[in-house]
């Protein structure tokens, strides 16, 4: 019973470790990006860039404004583009386009240099994610209810942007910074724990047994079963950090990998993050059904596009 207890301290002390490491390795990537954004959203330089995008907009039949909520959620998180949105006062309507949109295509910069880090291409996941956002987007405008147009936001009092001093500012950089660090560790730690704990106890078995069909109809191999469920649940710069553990491992190949990080990008955070958008207006069913069969489909396309060029004779 001894050698067990010891057995179980070390893997326990060996995946603190490597959470750790997988911990800094985002955070690295995250505290930068998200300071130079912090600059460019005090100085303005956000909501002048949105300007660009305004005739865009009309393609998803949203207003001009939409594109500055777009812009932050894509350059920062949703929170910022939630932030962006509050004030402006959408209908229903709008409010599910630009949230399944902001739900696939956000946190671009931080979340593909994550993604990057397990071996698939940063700038490939990012240009998927944008075109499958703006085909969503041009979906939903045209199957959503028109009855969503009757309904406003379901918020009570409008968020006022206030001006904030240097300081002010810095200060509020640092305490969200040191809140986002703690989150990252104890996520990623919890997780990881979780992980090597059921393996430890030949518990992973039953489960990926459990959710197999679920995998397999996303188009994925059954030993990414809990990492896709992880960034199912926690997200993607979150599930990503058990990605990146786990790519190290050996014990996920490149092809698992890259089909995890395709339905990850489309299709993440269901939980959390589909909720703020709801608590404010956006349609449940909406905002997540479209998306989880969206990634179903672009991995299984993929799968087909591959096997299709696999087949084409290279040379004579």
């Amino acid at each position: 019973m001894g050698g067990m207890h010891e057995k179980l301290r070390h893997v326990l002390s060996d995946s603190g470790r490597k959470s750790l490491q997988a911990s800094w390795t985002i955070l690295i990537i995250m505290i930068p990006i998200s300071f130079a954004m912090t600059i460019l959203q005090y100085t303005g330089a956000l909501e002048y860039l949105s300007g660009f995008l305004s005739p865009v907009m009309r393609i998803f039949s949203l207003p001009a404004e939409a594109s500055l909520v777009l812009i932050a959620g894509a350059l920062i998180n949703i929170y910022a583009g939630i932030a962006v949105m509050v004030p402006l006062g959408f209908d229903a309507w709008s409010i599910t386009i630009i949230a399944t949109m902001m739900l696939i295509c956000h946190n671009l910069v931080v979340e593909s240099a994550v993604q990057a880090k397990t071996g698939v291409s940063g700038l490939i996941m990012t240009l998927m994610r944008i075109v499958m956002a703006a085909f969503m987007g041009v979906v939903l405008s045209l199957i959503l209810p028109e009855s969503l147009k009757d309904t406003g936001m379901s918020v009570a009092h409008v968020v006022e942007r206030s001006g904030q001093g240097v300081a002010e500012a810095s200060l509020a950089w640092i305490g969200q910074t040191a809140d986002l660090t703690v989150m990252v560790i104890l996520i990623i730690t919890g997780i990881n724990l979780l992980i090597d704990t059921m393996r430890f106890f030949n518990a992973f078995a039953p489960v990926v047994s459990l959710l197999k069909p679920l995998t397999a109809v996303n188009g994925l191999p059954k030993n990414t079963t809990f990492m896709w469920m992880a960034g199912l649940v926690f997200g993607l710069a979150y599930g990503s950090g058990v990605l990146i553990a786990e790519a190290r491992t050996g014990q996920v190949d490149q092809d698992a990998l890259v089909r995890l990080n395709i339905s990850l990008g489309i299709s993440h955070s269901l939980i959390e993050d589909t909720l703020l958008f709801v608590a404010i207006g956006a349609s449940l069913f909406w905002v997540l059904f479209p998306r989880i069969i969206a990634a179903a489909l672009t991995v299984w396309g993929y799968m087909l596009a591959r096997s299709f060029l696999e087949k084409i004779p290279v040379g004579r």
